[in-house]
């Protein structure tokens, strides 16, 4: 009798304990901004809370939501793949913590939220359903969005920066082994562009900067990447150019498109640029070095005069560049085609023999020199812009020193 009302007892503070539970939980979910929701093992909504309501169905109540599936409120391919991740929750029983995934609906995409899935099991631990919390995380994910946008762009132009361009650029280089074609960097320097700034002010000369690279990304290529690397300072990637490609071609229509006028406050503004180029083939090329060669490039443009381009180390614009025979000296160094030779040095007023003069000879490839003898002396690809060409590439460390 004692045991028997004792367990009436406990049974009924159960049941008070239990509904308090459940009238608390209802306070809960029917206050709260999180989106919190309940479903069954078909994945059909038994509760949401009102966090969830504002944000996914608005104007509907609680009672209009159960029963009711994603399918009801998502785009289908947002409501599959959560039935997928509920689905498996009830299968292994291991939840889903902090998945990050975007919204859907029919006409619109909605918030990214961090979504949290696990069992709902019965006093038993028998798995019974799914509970699930969506937490909003959009101004976070904007956020880190644009701190990725703001390290790999520059503020004025939007364009790419530096390190989002040397990135691009060592890439390139490393396809060239997988897909042989060749490369060019385009160094453009913008002239007296102090004076603007010193004239006009700074927001003149950042809207002029701007203006630059609206039109350098027109005049290049449509696959050619450009940047600014800073100050009044551009450089442009052209990949892939083959046989058909003319850089000259490239490289004047950016220097005619950039003296065109520049309307800023009622003004126009007039400016030109000086371009250095530097084109390779050679999958082992230096990134830093290409910039650098480009850059001294331009500065020979700077001293013929301004408005105007150069090549490194006098390359046609249109050839493979001075990295292309560079890898042409090293495949010669393996294949044994340097050969050394000499040749007497007379004094001819004199008629008498002051030396021996020693030289190198590089056997001609000729698939690439069809036109040139066989033991015709070519130029070193490290030729420096005064000088022998024996010594550029002593400099370069591709020959060590010939002697007598």
């Amino acid at each position: 009798m004692v045991n028997t009302q004792l367990h009436q007892r406990l049974s009924a503070e159960s049941e008070v304990l239990r509904d308090l539970k459940l009238t608390c939980m209802a306070n809960l979910l029917a206050n709260t901004g999180e989106r919190v929701y309940f479903k069954d093992l078909h994945s059909r909504f038994l509760f949401v809370s009102a966090g969830w309501l504002a944000a996914v169905a608005p104007g509907r109540s609680v009672e209009e939501v159960v029963g009711l599936t994603d399918f009801d409120v998502f785009s289908p391919e947002h409501a599959a793949e959560a039935m997928e991740d509920e689905q498996r929750v009830i299968r292994t029983g291991e939840p889903i913590v902090g998945k990050l995934e975007r919204e859907s609906f029919g006409n619109r995409v909605g918030d990214w939220v961090s979504t949290t899935k696990m069992a709902l099991r019965d006093e038993s631990g028998r798995v019974i359903g799914t509970f699930g919390i969506s937490r909003d995380i959009t101004a976070q994910v904007e956020a880190e969005k644009a701190l990725a946008y703001q390290a790999l762009h520059d503020p004025v132009t939007g364009l790419a920066n530096r390190a989002a361009f040397m990135d691009r650029l060592a890439q390139a280089v490393l396809d060239l082994e997988r897909h042989p074609s060749a490369l060019a960097v385009l160094f453009v320097d913008l002239d007296h562009f102090k004076e603007i700034n010193d004239s006009f002010g700074h927001d003149a000369g950042d809207h002029v900067l701007a203006e630059i690279g609206r039109r350098l990304v027109l005049l290049a290529r449509h696959a050619d990447s450009v940047a600014r690397l800073g100050g009044d300072e551009f450089v442009v990637l052209c990949r892939d150019l083959g046989e058909d490609d003319d850089v000259a071609r490239i490289v004047e229509r950016i220097v005619c498109g950039l003296r065109a006028p520049y309307l800023e406050g009622g003004r126009d503004l007039s400016i030109t640029a000086s371009v250095g180029i530097v084109v390779t083939a050679d999958p082992l090329a230096e990134p830093e070095r290409l910039v650098r060669d480009a850059d001294a490039a331009m500065y020979q443009a700077k001293k013929a005069g301004r408005d105007c381009y150069r090549a490194d180390d006098s390359v046609q614009p249109n050839g493979p560049g001075t990295n292309n025979l560079r890898a042409e000296l090293r495949a010669a160094l393996v294949g044994s085609e340097l050969f050394l030779v000499h040749q007497p040095l007379f004094a001819l007023g004199q008629r008498s023999l002051l030396g021996v003069e020693a030289l190198v000879r590089w056997l001609s490839v000729p698939n690439i020199y069809p036109t040139r003898s066989r033991y015709e002396e070519r130029e070193s690809p490290a030729q420096p812009r005064t000088g022998t060409g024996r010594g550029g590439a002593e400099d370069e460390g591709e020959l060590g020193p010939v002697t007598g």
